[in-house]
């Protein structure tokens, strides 16, 4: 217990404030976060409204599965402002979550269960990631880094633990780009920086950097913050949403995923520009019967918990 208050006292010193935002895409004032709880974390409330989604093809390295652009009408909603990081993570662990049913989807459960999954992959402190243009390094997680290696069945067990949900495809693109009259192609504005989100070409060993080839703790990018003040959307980890992966309606070929595969949003660390792109569409796979297939479970894969607004 004494440990654990440590760590809360030191993400509290260390965490950047949502009061450092400027004020949100709908001019009013900064973005509100609430205290959701202790397992929730700080959450960010968008407000209701429609905004932009999609590309319209002139983004640079659009890819079909972005087009077209679209309006969607959302209602308000919160999201968490960082990743879910391994301390979080550690905590639905020691609470039994792996172990308790009500937790987790029908699917998830017999997953689980013939699985034999106790934890994460990567769960290891000491990691030793490869990236595709330098070659490994040696860094140890610790409880601020976002926790990766999870299936969407251990994302969505969390989240239904922690009192929330994955948020849609179209609330994350929301929170990560809109400024109120524009979507941004990055979730800072529509120029690359590579020095705002951890990626292959971060320079910024303090946070992380790509030579190092390794997940930074969560806010060490404050200048990468979306228009709400969502750290680290971009860059870092992927995200687990909660879709199929679909085409947008008027789609000029349209594919239908459903049952088969999943979104993750968001890039990460071994991403440059292309993926770091809140328009990018990743997809990922849904757990086998079996246990974890190849890119289930990646050292890239992590959790942003979202519920619906009065929750």
């Amino acid at each position: 217990m004494r440990e654990i208050l440590k760590s809360l006292v030191v993400l509290a010193g260390l965490l950047p404030s949502i009061g450092d935002a400027a004020e949100t895409p709908d001019g009013t004032k900064p973005a509100a976060a609430t205290d959701s709880g202790d397992r929730l974390g700080e959450m960010i409330r968008i407000p209701a409204g429609s905004f932009l989604m999609g590309n319209n093809g002139n983004e640079p390295f659009s890819t079909d599965a972005e087009l077209p652009r679209h309006r969607v009408d959302l209602p308000a909603y919160e999201i968490g402002k960082y990743e879910v990081t391994r301390g979080e993570y550690r905590r639905f662990m020691e609470a039994g979550g792996y172990n308790d049913s009500r937790y987790w989807s029908k699917e998830g459960w017999g997953w689980k269960e013939l699985s034999g999954r106790k934890e994460p992959a990567q769960w290891a402190a000491e990691q030793e990631w490869v990236g595709h243009r330098y070659g490994p390094h040696r860094f140890t997680q610790t409880d601020r880094h976002p926790v990766v290696g999870v299936t969407y069945y251990e994302a969505e067990a969390y989240c239904k633990w922690a009192g929330g949900r994955l948020p849609s495809e179209a609330e994350w693109e929301k929170a990560a780009r809109w400024t109120g009259t524009h979507s941004n192609v990055f979730p800072w504005g529509d120029t690359w920086d590579p020095e705002k989100c951890n990626n292959i070409d971060d320079t910024n060993l303090a946070a992380g950097g790509a030579k190092r080839l390794q997940s930074a703790p969560v806010g060490s990018y404050p200048d990468g913050a979306s228009p709400y003040g969502c750290m680290d959307i971009v860059g870092n980890a992927y995200e687990w949403v909660a879709d199929w992966y679909k085409s947008y309606p008027g789609a000029r070929q349209p594919v239908d995923y459903t049952g088969k595969h999943r979104f993750a949003r968001g890039g990460c660390w071994d991403d440059g520009p292309m993926n770091n792109r809140c328009a990018y569409r990743g997809w990922s796979l849904p757990p086998d019967k079996s246990g974890p297939n190849p890119k289930s479970d990646c050292d890239h894969i992590g959790i942003r918990v979202a519920r619906s607004a009065g929750d």
